[in-house]
């Protein structure tokens, strides 16, 4: 007795011994879980999006009560004529500054504008200096004030920082605590997004508009596309259950398959919610991972199902029959796949790790509705006329059978070479283009929403407008406390201030030497030369002594003082140019000052690509470990090992090359993609394979086993590939950008791994396969 059989000998009593109880278990589950998942939540944060432990993010944890973090939002208003000095524009601006202090979640010792206290300017006057806010306290709207508010914004050097380059607009700063202060509860974002888009709502004008960017806005964008994503969800609903009408020629039997389907999603979210967690507006592909997996399992065991029917069998004994061919199998799969999606939990990012156990709840769902439910469901289904139905099914048999002989030709040992020169060469080309994909943003503006989108049109508004743009990357210069007092700590950040301002992809940056200078010709009567920095302690004390540390350039006893880079944009590319010149002058340089990167929203980003580049290939790699294990375990051959996975690596590569030709960068929303859409691949191969061995293991030659093999399980194959990669690809008309993008990457690879399990194998099994060996079991 094989392991097989003595895993069906405990297991068959336990589905088809007491099929009503196990019925009845089954839906108090689902109700359960069902009434679970209609309490899932969107749980989207800023902290479990990056990754906590890199080094670049405890840098910003420690500093960000001094310097502030990553999770900003910044509110343009912009007039379309005139400048900022009229009452209209200031009340408008006065009164947004006002709604975004009390916002909730807002950190309101850095909500920042011209109307509030840390904007201020100093002037040399006769006698001394002479200074205020920019906007005095006793504000009214004259024109006396408002020539006085054009003077000070001048004085206080701010333009092209809060008022636009051609002073047509003004910015208000503010930064996000993880913590809603008051409640202290986990920040909602997408009720600070409503309430961002309430203000743009009420004090939007004709003559003045209102930009807002900011993670918070990206979350509300997202998630207010959750309808249109449930829209796509259930149009794809609809086409599978279309086309598996279709390929059944029963609608009972398409039922089966998409209300299976449908219960493991249940059950998905279920368990998501039973185990603590909530849907991030990031992981939308994961419960339609599920419902594919689920529809490719189904149509496989319906399949199989039919053609016991044809063969004469009653349900009970079909289905029995079917479960003996595939439990196994299928379970194999299914397991080999939660074990591989497992493996993307080792990436140190919060929401890659709730995906990770998203996919595997997913998939232990699909075991247990597929290899349970499923099977005893069909034991009850009941063909009215039997005898038609299996006419219909005859013929469509005949029709497909030209398809299936010209298929099995691909195991002939000419096909089969030319065969695996074209996937040599593709090959070939995917690992040439490797070389072209971005690892991070590619393009300016939010990659996950279209780059005409709202969002983007208000990032772009916002970057021609003003010099600092929406991107600035914070470099902490660490030393001894008071090194702000010592020349040759402040000559040194200096230097490095200049270095970085004329570094390629950045606009701009702010130290707290270059102020100081400003501040130290303030004290020669205005004279430029002075603009310097003294060598002599006590002037650089006069110097330092106005800067407060409100300004973000430095803590209390001056260990530590913030530069800030002001980039063009927030590309890959641009990020890691910056971030290797800071090393750089870090490593060969320094002398007195330690760099620290980062903080800032270009820190977040350099941070998150660095442990994307890094674990990029070492997740994909331990998931075909996996994969190659399992298989192991299945077939106990080195040849049906090389016959399933061979063809999952060339798609996986080609799947990449794919992302570098339509410039999809390689980021915490796409990573999880390549990894989890293996798993579709591995069901493909494992099924077919095994189908493959059967038929081989009684005698047939290769081409008559692979014959066999496309009338039992590759139609199926291929039907499942057309039907999920047709249904996904609605997801190209998405609004969002990285839904669309993701269409396209699922679509491919569905399409990619049905060709791989339909073409590639059967022309490795011509090469790798001992086929005299098994001719010999047949006759043994």
């Amino acid at each position: 007795m094989t392991a097989t059989d003595r895993i069906l000998k405990v297991v068959e009593p336990i589905v088809y011994g007491q099929r009503v109880v196990a019925l009845l278990v089954l839906l108090a589950l689902t109700v359960f879980f069902g009434w679970k998942a209609s309490q899932t939540q969107v749980d989207a944060g800023f902290d479990k999006s990056i990754p906590l432990e890199h080094p670049y993010m405890k840098t910003l944890k420690q500093y960000q009560g001094d310097f502030g973090g990553g999770n900003t939002v910044l509110v343009a208003l912009i007039q379309e004529n005139g400048d900022i000095y009229n009452g209209e524009f200031l009340g408008a601006l006065k009164q947004v500054t006002d709604e975004v202090f009390f916002l909730p979640g807002v950190d309101r010792s850095r909500v920042s504008s011209l109307f509030t206290p840390d904007v201020r300017f100093t002037e040399v006057v006769e006698g001394g200096f002479a200074g205020g806010n920019v906007i005095p306290a006793e504000y009214a709207p004259t024109e006396e004030m408002f020539n006085l508010v054009r003077q000070n914004v001048g004085k206080a050097g701010i333009i092209g920082r809060y008022v636009t380059n051609d002073q047509s607009g003004a910015m208000v700063f503010a930064e996000l605590l993880e913590t809603d202060p008051v409640t202290g509860e986990k920040l909602d974002y997408r009720e600070v997004a409503k309430n961002l888009e309430q203000i743009r709502q009420q004090f939007e004008t004709e003559n003045i508009n209102i930009h807002i960017v900011g993670f918070a806005k990206v979350i509300g964008d997202v998630t207010d596309a959750a309808a249109e994503v449930v829209f796509f969800f259930a149009l794809a609903l609809l086409m599978t259950a279309v086309l598996l009408w279709v390929y059944t020629a029963s609608f009972k039997l398409s039922m089966v398959v998409l209300v299976c389907s449908l219960v493991a999603v249940i059950w998905e979210f279920g368990l998501l919610t039973v185990a603590g967690f909530g849907l991030d507006p990031f992981a939308i592909l994961i419960p339609f991972l599920v419902l594919s997996v689920s529809t490719s399992h189904g149509v496989q065991y319906v399949n199989a199902w039919v053609g016991e029917v044809d063969k004469g069998a009653e349900p009970f004994e079909a289905s029995l029959e079917t479960f003996r061919r595939l439990a196994i199998p299928g379970t194999t799969a299914l397991i080999t796949d939660v074990a591989g999606f497992a493996t993307i939990y080792l990436i140190p990012i919060d929401i890659i790790r709730e995906m990770s156990i998203n996919a595997a709840f997913g998939m232990l769902a699909i075991i247990i509705t597929n290899k349970v439910l499923a099977p005893i469901w069909l034991t009850y289904i009941r063909i009215k006329d039997i005898e038609s139905f299996r006419e219909k099914q005859l013929r469509r048999e005949h029709a497909g059978d030209g398809l299936w002989r010209f298929l099995a030709k691909i195991t002939r040992p000419v096909p089969a070479m030319v065969t695996l020169i074209i996937c040599a060469l593709l090959l070939g080309w995917s690992l040439w283009k490797y070389g072209d994909l971005q690892v991070g943003d590619s393009q300016e503006g939010v990659p996950e929403l279209r780059p005409d989108s709202r969002y983007n049109r208000d990032s772009h508004a916002i970057v021609s407008n003003f010099s600092i743009g929406v991107d600035i990357l914070k470099v902490i210069a660490e030393a001894p406390p008071e090194s702000c007092i010592q020349y040759e700590v402040m000559e040194e950040i200096d230097r490095f201030s200049w270095h970085m301002a004329n570094t390629d992809g950045v606009n701009s940056t702010i130290s707290l030497p270059q102020v100081a200078k400003v501040v130290n010709g303030q004290f020669n009567e205005g004279t430029p030369k002075f603009q310097v920095l003294q060598r002599n302690q006590f002037i650089l004390v006069q110097a330092i002594t106005p800067i407060p540390t409100s300004s973000g350039l430095l803590n209390p006893d001056c260990s530590a003082m913030a530069v800030l880079i002001f980039t063009e944009d927030h590309r890959a590319e641009t990020i890691s140019r910056i971030v290797e010149r800071v090393k750089a002058f870090n490593e060969q340089d320094a002398q007195h000052v330690n760099y620290a990167l980062a903080t800032g929203n270009v820190g977040v980003m350099a941070a998150t690509n660095e442990v994307v580049k890094a674990q990029e290939l070492q997740v994909v790699g331990y998931v075909y470990l996996v994969i190659l294990v399992f298989m192991w375990l299945s077939f106990r051959s080195v040849c049906g090992v090389l016959c399933v996975v061979l063809p999952l690596s060339l798609v996986s590569s080609l799947a990449y090359a794919v992302m570098a030709v339509m410039g999809i960068g390689l980021k915490v929303a796409t990573l999880p993609v390549v990894a989890l859409a293996v798993g579709i691949g591995v069901d493909y191969g494992i099924y077919i394979y095994s189908t493959l061995v059967d038929g081989l293991g009684k005698g047939r030659s290769l081409e008559e086993a692979f014959y066999d093999t496309l009338h039992k399980t590759g139609k199926a194959v291929i039907f499942t590939g057309i039907a999920l990669g047709g249904s996904v690809s609605t997801w190209l008309m998405s609004d969002l950008q990285f839904q669309a993008d993701m269409g396209v990457l699922l679509v491919f690879m569905f399409t990619a791994n049905m060709f791989g399990a339909i073409l590639v194998m059967p022309a490795l099994a011509r090469y790798l396969v001992k086929h005299e060996t098994f001719a010999h079991r047949a006759s043994e």
